[in-house]
């Protein structure tokens, strides 16, 4: 333990180097906790839960930290993970955090990109919470944080209805509608967040508060979009829509038939009816390059677009049948197959254009071609339809552009050296295909950050969410997403750290703008595992 004590070492910080000239060192604003818990603090909340509560030393500890995208740079190492079975244990959570300064992770079903459902400070683990109520005179269903989406739809399936939740059966339907939420009938219903009616939220005060047209009509407004920057969503109620049998699955073609597959997708979109929607997928492998679909108008259209779907060059496989919605929407993901073992190691980079021009079916047919096995390339969430008529102020989710979607680059491995290859290739592939100028990013599918921070992911709609924001989280105590910062405080680098600080901090007081600073300090100057942080928090 060191042997700075949190207000010398505050005194020695803030003498030593003037207002704000201790910034040098920091990169970027971000808080790491290693506080010492002590061990009657660990049993009183133990006690205090329903659920599990999982510590370094246990032997489900290793399990319980990893999320879905699991690789060097998501890796972290929670203090504590408690496993919810109810409401009050993340309200229980939440208050154990703030108590001792730790950082917090809300984890539904683990699927963030950037893994932000893990924390070296505590994770808050709702994947216990499973009940899940269809009310099918109303046409809605009532779900705990925990619920998968492939669960609700199958649960809504049973009564002719399905919910409008995303692609991949295994994420969590929480996460997914609180980032916008775009998926196989979002031409025809919109998107996820638009069919939510309300929510149960664990606010960083330890208010547990329910958002609806009503009730926190400004906190439900942002939920719809940036809900995770707000508290520990414990529950949600969405709207349900009667769907009937629709055609779906997967038509592959030749790796060399890439070209004219991609550009064959881009008018298919452009012209695609309400209830079309499809992904492409690019593979250097076995699988090629294959389209999947869900097409939820009649048979008889269906049929159409099969059609010219098998005229762009010869199929090599086809797996395309009439089916209820349910079970299209409990079909793996391509990019977790699932008669194949989980990898030891996954990563992705996606990154969002607004329309598929030739420049990046150019980088695509080359990245492909430089593409190793464990490597799908991909186009997911086409916009078009029922998403794109609303406002992009409607909800706080912005991307209302027809013709906007999102290249994917996922890749998965085993042998830990094999990882320095596959990331270098989509680092490499993601600076290609990024845009020049105006750059947006999907919340849901976000895996870097730009210099525009929060507001390449929320637009127009970043003033406001930054005011609830500064509401309902003053103090950023969740950061672990598509983060808001606090008001005055936007996202910057510190390449001329003393002069850059000093300046803000004149700014500051000059307009008499009251805010906080969160600042890790690497006290003992390690730089790999093993770092103590500290959160020094300074107010103007």
């Amino acid at each position: 333990m060191s042997s700075y004590t949190r207000r010398n070492f505050i005194k020695r910080t803030v003498v030593a180097s003037g207002t704000l000239g201790f910034a040098t060192s920091c990169r970027r604003l971000l808080v790491t906790d290693r506080n010492e818990l002590s061990r009657g603090a660990i049993d009183r909340l133990r006690a205090k839960l329903k659920g599990r509560l999982i510590l370094p030393t246990d032997p489900s500890y290793e399990s319980a930290r990893r999320v879905f995208y699991w690789n060097a740079g998501t890796e972290r190492r929670p203090q504590v993970i408690v496993q919810c079975a109810a409401e009050k244990d993340a309200l229980r959570a939440v208050e154990f955090a703030r108590r001792h300064e730790l950082e917090v992770a809300a984890r539904a079903g683990g699927h963030s990109h950037l893994g932000w459902g893990c924390s070296n400070g505590l994770v808050i683990d709702l994947s216990g919470m499973k009940r899940v109520v269809i009310d099918p005179l109303r046409r809605t269903a009532r779900a705990e944080g925990g619920v998968l989406s492939g669960e609700v739809a199958r649960a809504a399936g049973r009564h002719g209805l399905a919910p409008v939740l995303g692609q991949c059966p295994g994420v969590g339907a929480s996460g997914l509608l609180l980032g916008g939420g775009l998926g196989w009938l979002s031409g025809l219903q919109g998107a996820s967040c638009d069919n939510l009616l309300s929510a149960r939220m664990v606010a960083s005060d330890g208010r547990v508060l329910t958002a609806d047209s009503e009730r926190h009509p400004d906190l439900f407004w942002a939920l719809r979009g940036a809900g995770a920057n707000f508290g520990v969503t414990t529950s949600f109620e969405c709207r349900l829509h009667p769907i009937g049998a629709v055609t779906g699955g997967d038509i592959h073609y030749s790796v060399r038939d890439a070209r004219l597959v991609l550009r064959f997708f881009r008018e298919l979109m452009e012209e695609a009816p309400d209830g079309l929607q499809a992904t492409l997928n690019l593979t250097p492998g076995d699988r090629g390059v294959f389209v999947s679909l869900c097409h939820a108008g009649s048979e008889h259209e269906a049929e159409r677009t099969l059609k010219s779907l098998r005229a762009i060059a010869p199929p090599t496989k086809e797996f395309v049948k009439r089916q209820e919605f349910a079970e299209l929407a409990e079909r793996p993901a391509a990019t977790n197959p699932a008669n194949t073992p989980p990898p030891a190691f996954r990563g992705i980079q996606t990154v969002y254009r607004d329309r598929l021009s030739e420049d990046v079916i150019d980088i695509m047919v080359d990245r492909l071609g430089r593409a190793s096995a464990e490597i799908i390339m991909g186009i997911s969430h086409y916009l078009h339809g029922q998403v794109c008529r609303l406002a992009p102020s409607a909800t706080a989710f912005p991307l209302r552009q027809a013709g906007g979607l999102n290249v994917r680059l996922a890749y998965t491995w085993n042998d830990p050296g094999t990882g320095q290859h596959l990331t270098q290739w989509a680092d490499e592939s993601l600076r290609l295909l990024r845009p020049s100028a105006d750059e947006q990013i999907y919340a849901n599918f976000q895996t870097y950050e730009t210099r525009n921070g929060a507001a390449a992911v929320y637009a127009a709609n970043f003033s406001r969410l930054a005011g609830i924001k500064h509401k309902y989280d003053p103090d950023n105590f969740f950061r672990r997403n598509s983060n808001i910062p606090q008001i005055g405080m936007q996202s910057w680098e510190a390449r001329e750290p003393s002069t850059r600080a000093a300046k803000l901090a004149a700014h500051l007081l000059t307009n008499q703008i009251s805010c906080r600073f969160h600042i890790a300090f690497n006290l003992r100057n390690e730089p790999k595992e093993g770092q103590f942080f500290r959160m020094i928090r300074v107010q103007f």
